[in-house]
């Protein structure tokens, strides 16, 4: 039996291997955002959407129970002591509690 195998090719999808396993570590490492983040301001009640930091306080007609910032599709994870990032663009300079809600609220976090 003989090997018919290029070695340049070999060596080639090895590189292209190890470069797009190291793709996914990079962004880990340079996410510009993870890092801002633990130095935003917490958000006020009333910061924009009807925005409240504990949604029990939430008075508007589109809050239902159970509605809150964790659970919501623009939740970013927590960053420290139940605060954390929001992906919504009026959220951007803020961490919003995971405990609050606004009317920008989607189901799916």
């Amino acid at each position: 039996m003989t090997d018919d195998t290029d070695p340049t090719r070999r060596k080639l999808l090895r590189r292209a291997a190890i470069t797009v396993a190291t793709i996914p570590v990079a962004g880990l490492i340079l996410h510009p955002r993870r890092k801002a983040w633990a130095d935003l301001p917490e958000a006020e009640d009333g910061h924009a959407h009807h925005y409240v930091n504990d949604a029990a306080d939430a008075d508007h007609d589109a809050y239902e129970e159970g509605q809150i910032c964790e659970n919501c599709a623009f939740w970013a994870g927590e960053e420290r002591n139940g605060w954390g990032g929001c992906h919504h663009p009026d959220f951007q300079n803020v961490l919003v509690n995971a405990d609050g809600w606004c009317s920008v609220y989607v189901s799916g976090g």
